[in-house]
C-alpha cells in the first residue's frame, strides 16, 4: 500500500519527512490538494478531507487529483500555485446560480457543472469586515490578542486561581488584529466565531460544519465589533462621498467589489431616509449607536447622519453576497 523509506535514509524523523514528500509517496500531495481543493470550492474532490482510507469516500474526480497532486510535486510543492491553478480556471469561474431541476440532480455540485457557493468562515467574515471598515490592523506577529466578548464569560468554566478566569478585552489596535491572532480559550470560544460554526479547537478540526441559523444574523447586527466596524464604514463613506447615491456607489463598491443595480440603489438610499427619520426624533439613540467599540467617532459627523449611515452600512455586512462565496 505504501513505498519503502528512501535508500539510505536515516531511521530517524528526518528520514520520515524524505519518506513523506518523496515522488514515489504521492498520497501527501493527494492529500493536501484535496484540502486545497476544499477550500477553494467548499467540498474536497474526496468528500471526507479527514479520512483517505477505507473508511473514507471515494474521490469524485480521480483522474485530476492525481493530475493536481503530480503537478504540486512538480511544481515544487508550490501551494501558491497550485492555488492560482484552481482559482484562474474555468470550473471555479462559473456562475453560482442553478436551476431548480439541476439542483435536484447534483444538490452538492460533486459534478461541478455551478460555481461553488458557500458560507464564509467565521474568522474570514471578522476579517472581512474589519478590512472593508479600514479598522484591520495588518501587523504581522506577535503575542495572542483578546477582542470583544461578554463580560464574565471565562467565569463559569475556569479553575480558581486560574489567570484565565477573568476575560478582560484588550484596547486599541490590539481589537483589530487578523483572527488568526485571537487568544482561544478551549472551553470557552469566542460566541461570535462558534455562531458561525467555528470549531472549539478541542480537537483537530479537518472539515467544518456550516448551519445557517437566526443567531448568525444577530451576531452580525449587533455584536460590538461588527456595529463598530459598520460606524468606521460609515464614517469612510461621509468622508469619500458627497451625496447620497455616490456614497451608495462607493459603499457597494468597496464592500462588495461590484456597482449596485438600480433596484440596490432605490432599496438602500430608502433605508437611509428611514434611519434619518428615526434618529432625527432620537438624537440620544444616535449617539449611543455611534458610541460603540474603544475608537470614537468622528467628531465633525452630526451624530444622525452617522446613526443613519452605520445602520446602512450593517446591512450591507448582513447581505447574503457579502457573508457568501459566490
Amino acid at each position: 500500500v505504501l513505498s519503502p523509506l528512501p535508500k539510505n535514509s536515516p531511521r530517524d524523523r528526518l528520514g520520515l519527512a524524505r519518506w513523506l514528500v518523496s515522488p514515489d509517496h504521492p498520497l501527501t500531495a493527494r492529500v493536501f490538494v484535496n484540502r486545497l481543493w476544499q477550500s477553494v470550492f467548499g467540498i474536497g474532490m474526496v468528500k471526507t478531507t479527514e479520512d483517505f482510507g477505507i473508511m473514507g469516500e471515494s474521490p469524485s474526480h480521480p483522474d485530476l487529483l492525481d493530475w493536481l497532486a503530480v503537478d504540486f510535486m512538480e511544481s515544487g510543492w508550490n501551494i501558491r500555485h497550485i492555488v492560482d491553478l484552481m482559482v484562474t480556471s474555468a470550473t471555479y469561474r462559473q456562475s453560482g446560480f442553478i436551476p431548480p431541476a439541476a439542483f435536484a440532480k447534483d444538490p452538492d455540485n460533486r459534478l461541478l457543472a455551478r460555481g461553488p457557493r458557500r458560507r464564509l468562515d467565521a474568522e474570514v467574515i471578522r476579517d472581512q469586515v474589519l478590512a472593508v471598515s479600514g479598522l484591520l490592523h495588518p501587523a504581522v506577529g506577535g503575542k495572542s490578542v483578546r477582542p470583544y466578548q461578554p463580560e464574565g464569560i471565562w467565569r463559569v468554566v475556569a479553575f480558581a486561581g486560574s489567570n484565565t478566569r477573568q476575560f478582560k478585552a484588550d484596547t486599541g489596535d490590539s481589537l483589530y488584529r487578523r483572527s488568526v491572532y485571537t487568544f482561544w480559550k478551549r472551553t470557552s470560544p469566542p460566541p461570535s466565531m462558534a455562531a458561525f460554526d467555528a470549531p472549539t479547537r478541542e480537537q483537530c478540526t479537518v472539515r467544518r460544519e456550516r448551519t445557517n441559523t437566526p443567531l448568525q444574523a444577530l451576531t452580525l447586527m449587533n455584536d460590538p465589533q461588527f456595529v463598530e466596524a459598520a460606524r468606521h464604514f460609515a464614517q469612510r463613506t461621509l468622508l469619500h462621498a458627497p451625496d447620497d447615491l455616490a456614497r451608495i456607489r462607493w459603499m457597494y463598491r468597496t464592500a462588495l467589489i461590484r456597482p449596485p443595480a438600480r433596484a440596490d440603489e432605490i432599496e438602500l438610499l430608502a433605508a437611509v431616509k428611514d434611519f434619518r427619520r428615526v434618529f432625527g426624533a432620537a438624537e440620544d439613540d444616535a449617539k449611543k449607536l455611534i458610541a460603540t467599540g474603544d475608537s470614537k467617532p468622528d467628531p465633525s459627523l452630526a451624530p444622525r447622519e452617522l446613526a443613519a449611515w452605520t445602520m446602512a452600512a450593517n446591512l450591507l455586512f448582513n447581505r447574503d453576497d457579502f457573508i457568501n462565496q459566490n
